[in-house]
């Protein structure tokens, strides 16, 4: 199995904790973002490719792993550095697909290993635990997600009221053999009618493939997983492991560097 990390975004919200370094290199319990994704894909054995912008070369210092460079990081998002990883993508055998600003515990990636259909999504059920850790409001920033069985069928969307949210998306997908070239042949048609779609966002281009009938899939988690998007994340979670109570939602999976 391979994995894909897209870690090529600037971090402007981490503010300056990332001015000179790759966000997923930002240090959470000691060890940066990055190191606690690898301790858990090394425990698997899947191979790795970091999806990298600026500083690729701090993101290779003493890891084995492999470092492409998006040559456009500073334009588009998670769809657009993805599609700079396809000349790395075998068409057949499936690949893990994550976001940089992320961390996850072994069992939610081994759930993720065992899914088995094109497009498998992580979502986490009991979300409400994280998001009231990192925010007073937690609709401030929940994106709806809806299922039909195990299907999503809307992703992404804002929300009025969490009732509306039956889970959250982690930045965590699987796709299976030859399933991520296909779609990005779609991708491609989208860009070449309309330019902008370059810059269109994975859950909105998940959506977008909804809309178009093709089977998204949930694999549901509870917990075990951490999103840190700026330094007030960081100083949450740093808080809350200090007290013991960030146990209950993930804990560290690296060593200090």
């Amino acid at each position: 199995m391979k994995a894909i990390i897209l870690a090529a975004g600037l971090g402007t919200r981490m503010g300056p904790l990332a001015a000179s370094r790759p966000k997923c290199l930002v240090e959470l319990m000691g060890a940066p973002l990055l190191d606690h994704q690898l301790a858990v894909y090394e425990h698997f054995g899947v191979d790795v490719t970091v999806m990298a912008g600026a500083h690729p070369e701090q993101i290779q210092a003493g890891r084995d792993v492999r470092v492409v460079v998006n040559p456009a990081y500073t334009t588009g998002n998670m769809v657009a550095t993805l599609r700079f990883s396809l000349p790395v993508v075998s068409r057949s055998e499936p690949v893990l697909v994550a976001y940089g600003d992320i961390v996850f515990s072994r069992e939610v990636l081994g759930t993720m290993l065992a899914a088995s259909r094109d497009i498998d999504v992580a979502i986490d059920t009991q979300w409400r635990r994280l998001w009231e850790l990192r925010m007073e409001d937690p609709t401030t920033d929940c994106e709806s997600l809806r299922l039909d069985g195990e299907r999503i069928v809307e992703i992404g969307a804002r929300v009025r009221s969490v009732e509306e949210v039956q889970g959250q998306y982690i930045g965590l997908l699987r796709f299976g053999p030859g399933v991520l070239h296909a779609l990005y042949e779609r991708f491609d048609l989208r860009v070449a009618k309309d330019p902008r779609y370059w810059n269109t966002s994975m859950t909105g281009f998940l959506q977008d493939l909804i809309a178009e009938g093709v089977a998204v899939h949930a694999v549901p988690i509870a917990s075990g997983w951490l999103e840190a998007d700026n330094a007030e994340d960081l100083r949450r979670y740093t808080e809350a492991h200090a007290s013991g109570a960030l146990a209950g939602l993930w804990s560290p999976t690296a060593v200090s560097r």
